[in-house]
């Protein structure tokens, strides 16, 4: 009689510490947990070489892992602090891999593979109530990084139908950035986000592509930058942003080979660049001061080149292509100046450069072969 009272006790301890399921072959599954009501559940099915590991230190924090289907499936949770949450599941895949690691107070973190095969998936964040998001699916060696070091953070990664797609989000000692990185339908997408300072949002979407390629990186506090690249090829898109209350758009929708950069330094500074169509189109904006203002337009064009240069302040430029092999730049330097670049037509080149404060210039070209150089000082 005591000896099953013994083995209902020691029983109870250990599904209070963690509960461990495994079936099929050469699973394995390990638990360590050292402080109060922590949680910890782990589920194999149907594997070979299997591993799951759970180590939570310090106050109510939950963990579980669930692998389906797979080959050499691995996951890994190790969480310290309070209230810390993650969930990692991994379906039908071969050598899925992902790991999670939380320091702090009420970080959530979430992993969903479905479908893949050498997907891989790490999460780290220090710090209190961030959370990231990472969801892959019908993917083949997809990947993805989160490391959130800070407080309040918020990255999402959603990777569909891809094969060979990257994601990397970095946030780091700052507090209540967002990152959002979402590839549907691609194929050698890779998409880049690092923040660094307080309150900035990015976003990255990049839809039905193939080798689509982005990177945004902020330093400073409430910048904003979005990338959208939808149905084209080989598009790319680059933002750089220092300083404050900055905001960059690029959108380049079912183009070839198009390439967009966006450079801002300093203080609310503003910029787009909208690619419709065409192929092989360049556009780059730089802004350098306070209140400047630039957006570029180029629409079913082909080979055009259009570069807007700003350093002063609320000096503002636009330029708007449409052709084959126009070229248009534009350079401020000052305070208030005006400029605006309109080309319909082939061949065209039109060059706008300004020094002082409170110019004004306009170049509108149609045809080919027209040349406009326009210099205020």
């Amino acid at each position: 009689m005591k000896k099953r009272v013994m083995y209902a006790a020691a029983a109870a301890l250990m599904f209070t510490a963690g509960s461990a399921f495994a079936q099929s072959t050469a699973n394995t599954a390990t638990t360590s947990q050292s402080g109060i009501t922590n949680i910890a559940t782990i589920d194999q099915v149907g594997g070979l070489s299997n591993s799951a590991s759970v180590s939570q230190v310090d106050l109510s924090n939950t963990a579980t892992i669930q692998q389906d289907n797979g080959v050499g499936n691995s996951a890994t949770v190790a969480q310290v602090g309070v209230e810390n949450n993650a969930f990692v599941w991994q379906d039908g895949g071969i050598s899925n891999e992902a790991n999670v690691s939380q320091t702090g107070y009420q970080n959530d973190t979430y992993v969903d593979q479905w479908g893949g095969e050498d997907n891989d998936t790490e999460v780290s964040q220090a710090g209190d109530q961030n959370y990231a998001e990472v969801l892959q699916y019908d993917g083949e060696n997809n990947d993805a990084d989160v490391v959130q070091e800070g407080n309040l953070n918020t990255a999402l990664i959603h990777q569909s139908g891809g094969e060979s797609n990257d994601a990397d989000i970095t946030q780091e000692d700052g507090d209540l950035n967002v990152g959002h990185i979402d590839q549907v339908d691609g194929e050698n997408n890779d998409a880049d986000i690092e923040q660094d300072g307080n309150l900035n949002n990015a976003y990255i979407l990049q839809f039905g592509g193939e080798n689509n390629d982005s990177d945004i990186d902020q330093d400073g506090d409430l910048n904003f930058a979005a990338v959208l690249q939808s149905g084209g090829e080989s598009n790319d898109g680059d933002v750089y942003q220092d300083g404050a209350l900055n905001s960059a758009l690029i959108e380049q929708v079912d183009g070839y080979r198009n390439d967009a950069e966006i450079r801002q330094n300093g203080l609310a500074n503003g910029a787009a660049i909208y690619q419709f169509g065409g192929d092989y189109n360049t556009a780059a904006v730089a802004q350098d001061g306070i209140g400047n203002g630039a957006v570029v337009v180029q629409e079913l064009a082909s080979q055009n080149d259009a570069s807007v240069t700003q350093s002063g302040w609320y000096n503002g430029a636009s330029v708007y292509q449409t052709g084959l092999l126009n070229t248009a730049s534009v350079s401020q330097a000052g305070i208030l100046n005006g400029a605006t670049v309109e080309q319909a037509g082939d061949t065209n080149t039109a060059t706008i450069s300004q020094m002082g404060w409170g110019n004004a210039a306009s170049a509108v070209q149609s045809g080919s072969g027209n040349v406009s150089t326009i210099t205020q000082h």
